[in-house]
C-alpha cells in the first residue's frame, strides 16, 4: 500500500436505516482518515442481518484497501457482526477466560454482577487480532485476506473513536505515504455564502488548499485541508485576517467555551435573564469547567410579573412596548446586571414560536440585550419558524455578542 489509502466503510444497524439514530460515526470517521493519509471512497449503511451483513462484504469494490466497519458488537441477540466475521474470514472463536475476568472485575467495581449475555465479548479470534477497547466491553476485530484489511468497532461513538485514535488511525498512517494537513475552523455570526465571497481570493492563490464549508444553524464549519504545509500556513495567516471577528475556535471548541476563556482571561462576570431561550444560555454557560468564577446566575424570566419583579422591569415599557421589544431586552440586561452584581447582563426575549406571531411580531423576531456599566446595547434578529431551532440560534447569538464584546470593548 502507498500513497493515499482508499478505505471502504460499513456502517450496520437498522436505526440507522429507519431514521431512529443519525450516522454521525461516518462523517467523523470520513473527517479523521484524510490527516493520516486515507479516503473514505466507498459507503454502506446495512441493516444488522446476516444476508445484508455478508452482501456488503461481498460487494467491496477491488479498489478497496481498507473496510471499516461499525456496529453489531454488543451482547444482545442482534448484535451478530462478530459471529459473521469470524466465517467470512474463516476464523473460529476462542474463550478468553483473562478477558472475562477482567470484564467481571470492571462490572463488580460498579457494583454489579455481569450478565451472561456479555460472554459473547469475551470471544477472540484464533486469526486476526482483537481491538482495545479503553472505554467500554466489546473489543474490535482486525482481520485481513486477499482483497482488504478490516477493522470492526462497536456503534457507540465514543468506544468506536477511542478506538480510532488509539489503534486504526496509527495504523492507517503507517500504511499510507501520503499525510495531508488538515484543521477545522468553527466560525458564527456570518453566512456561508458571505464567507465564501470573503475567502474566494484567498483560496484562489492557494490551489493546493482545499476548504469545504459545513453550515448548520449555529454557525460554519471550515474543513481546511492541503498536502503541502508552507501553503497551508500561508492560507491560514492570510484567512485569519479576513475573518478574525467570526473564527471562535478550531475542532471540539464550542462557543461557550471560546466565552468562558475570555471571561477568565478578563475576569469578568455575567448574569444571564432569559425569557425565549428559557435557561439555555446559561445551561451553556455551565457546560464550561471553571464556569462558577464567571457566571454568576440567571432568570427564567418567562412571565410579564416575573420580569417586573426579578428584573425590575417597568410595567409601562410591558404595557407600551411588550414583552418582546428593545426596550424590554435592555430592562432585563439591566436587571440582572445589577441585581447579581455582575460586570455584564445578558437578556433574551422573543416569540420562538410556532405560535404567537403577528405581522408587527413575526414567529422568530427575537431581541438580544448586554449591559455593563458603560454599555448598553440591543441586537434584533429574525430567525426561523421552528421553535427549537430558534432557541438555539439566540442563545449563539447571544454568546457571540458578549464574546465580541470582550474583543473589541464594545
Amino acid at each position: 500500500m502507498d500513497d493515499e489509502l482508499n478505505i471502504g466503510l460499513i456502517t450496520i444497524g437498522a436505526e440507522l436505516l429507519n431514521g431512529a439514530r443519525t450516522d454521525t460515526n461516518a462523517a467523523w470517521i470520513g473527517q479523521e482518515v484524510i490527516p493520516v493519509g486515507g479516503h473514505i471512497k466507498w459507503h454502506m449503511t446495512v441493516n444488522d442481518d446476516r444476508l445484508s451483513i455478508e452482501s456488503a462484504l461481498n460487494g467491496v469494490p477491488k479498489e478497496i484497501e481498507l473496510v471499516l466497519c461499525t456496529g453489531g458488537l454488543g451482547p444482545t441477540h442482534d448484535d451478530i457482526t462478530a459471529t459473521i466475521l469470524y466465517q467470512y474470514f474463516g476464523a473460529e472463536a476462542e474463550f478468553d477466560e483473562a478477558y472475562w475476568k477482567l470484564l467481571t472485575e470492571k462490572f463488580a467495581e460498579r457494583e454489579r454482577v455481569i450478565p451472561e449475555s456479555n460472554r459473547n465479548q469475551a470471544m477472540k479470534p484464533n486469526i486476526g487480532e482483537v481491538i482495545p477497547n479503553p472505554v467500554g466491553s466489546a473489543r474490535g476485530l482486525h482481520f485481513s485476506n486477499d482483497h482488504f484489511h478490516l477493522f470492526a468497532m462497536p456503534g457507540v461513538p465514543a468506544e468506536m473513536k477511542s478506538m480510532m485514535k488509539n489503534t486504526v488511525l496509527p495504523w492507517i498512517n503507517d500504511k499510507s505515504d501520503k499525510e495531508s494537513v488538515v484543521t477545522t475552523w468553527r466560525t458564527t455570526g456570518i453566512m456561508e455564502s458571505v464567507l465564501f465571497e470573503r475567502l474566494d481570493p484567498v483560496l484562489k492563490n492557494h490551489p493546493k488548499v482545499h476548504v469545504a464549508f459545513l453550515p448548520k444553524f449555529t454557525g460554519v464549519d471550515l474543513r481546511i485541508s492541503s498536502d503541502s504545509q508552507s501553503s497551508m500556513e500561508e492560507f491560514l495567516d492570510e484567512a485569519k485576517a479576513i475573518i478574525k471577528k467570526y473564527h471562535f475556535g478550531d475542532e471540539g471548541t464550542e462557543l461557550e467555551d471560546a466565552l468562558g476563556a475570555l471571561l477568565l482571561k478578563t475576569g469578568e462576570t455575567i448574569a444571564t435573564a432569559e425569557s425565549c431561550t428559557g435557561g439555555l444560555i446559561g445551561d451553556r454557560l455551565t457546560n464550561v469547567s471553571g464556569s462558577s468564577s464567571f457566571y454568576k446566575g440567571g432568570v427564567v424570566a418567562y412571565s410579564n410579573p416575573i420580569k417586573v419583579k426579578a428584573l425590575n422591569v417597568n410595567q409601562s415599557t410591558l404595557d407600551n412596548h411588550g414583552a418582546v421589544s428593545e426596550e424590554t431586552a435592555l430592562e432585563m440586561a439591566r436587571g440582572v446586571r445589577i441585581s447579581m452584581d455582575a460586570e455584564i447582563g445578558l437578556s433574551t426575549t422573543g416569540i420562538a414560536g410556532p405560535t404567537g406571531g403577528t405581522d408587527e411580531k413575526p414567529v422568530g423576531l427575537v431581541y438580544v440585550g448586554i449591559s455593563t456599566d458603560g454599555y448598553e446595547k440591543v441586537y434584533r434578529f429574525k430567525f426561523t419558524p421552528h421553535r427549537k431551532t430558534n432557541k438555539l440560534m439566540t442563545s449563539q447569538a447571544a454568546l457571540n455578542i458578549t464574546r465580541i464584546y470582550l474583543l473589541n470593548g464594545s
